[in-house]
């Protein structure tokens, strides 16, 4: 009877042991199955987000709009920012080409401040961000020159594209928003030029131009020696002591 008894308590203590263990497994399996459904979503919520910001884009740089010339500033900027939320260099070449165009030919505008791109620099609740979005835009030309092939008609295209996207941004003398009164505002631009400049130089530019320089044929000469003057000009008042000069 005593050895029965035993038994018996050995038994339901290994039973307990065991629906436990089910138990335990059971929760193992059932957390594992929420954080497997919870990256799933996740990863569809973003391409799905993704997927429209890219077609709300492509609907903004579509070439058969009359309007495309005239959209303000303010308008580059937002479309801008959504562009580079989710930029990835081999799926959005084609918009980041147009992204630069647009801002160019904003910049190309005729008596029509709120058009220019560079406006927006006057902001003061967009001057932070819009240094920001112009030195993320520039450091991503500077990317496309270093992988770009010059013997390559469409490359050389957008080699001479993102050279006058950095030559426009690194230096004043082109922006129309400091003809007449603007004037006032060359001191203030020409420190922003210098910022982006440095922040360009911390990242490789120098690089940059030499892998440019080595592509006379393609490159306008004229362009480079430009680009090269600002960055010299930048680094001998920014980075290096008094003493010290670039010949």
């Amino acid at each position: 009877m005593f050895t029965l008894s035993q038994t018996s308590r050995a038994w339901f203590i290994d039973r307990a042991r065991q629906a436990r263990e089910e138990r335990l497994v059971q929760k193992e399996r059932e957390r594992a199955a929420v954080v497997i459904q919870a990256h799933v979503r996740s990863f569809l919520c973003r391409s799905r987000l993704q997927r429209d910001i890219r077609r709300e884009i492509d609907d903004f740089f579509k070439a058969d709009d009359p309007e495309s010339t005239k959209r303000s500033a303010l308008c580059i900027f937002k479309i801008a920012r959504k562009l580079l939320f989710l930029f990835r260099i081999k799926e959005d070449n084609e918009r980041f080409e147009k992204l630069c165009r647009s801002i160019l030919s904003s910049m190309d505008a005729e008596n029509e401040p709120k058009v220019w791109y560079v406006s927006l620099a006057c902001s003061k609740d967009l001057t932070l961000l819009w240094i920001q979005q112009i030195k993320n835009i520039l450091w991503y030309c500077c990317d496309f020159l270093k992988q770009l092939k010059p013997e390559i008609l469409q490359d050389s295209r957008l080699i001479t594209l993102y050279l006058t996207m950095l030559v426009t941004f690194t230096d004043t003398s082109t922006w129309k928003i400091l003809r007449g009164k603007g004037e006032s505002l060359r001191p203030a631009m020409n420190h922003i030029c210098a910022n982006i400049m440095g922040h360009l130089n911390q990242h490789g530019f120098y690089s940059v131009l030499q892998v440019c320089d080595s592509c006379p044929p393609v490159c306008n000469f004229s362009t480079l020696q430009h680009l090269h003057l600002d960055f010299y000009i930048c680094i001998q008042h920014t980075w290096c002591p008094p003493q010290k000069h670039f010949s």
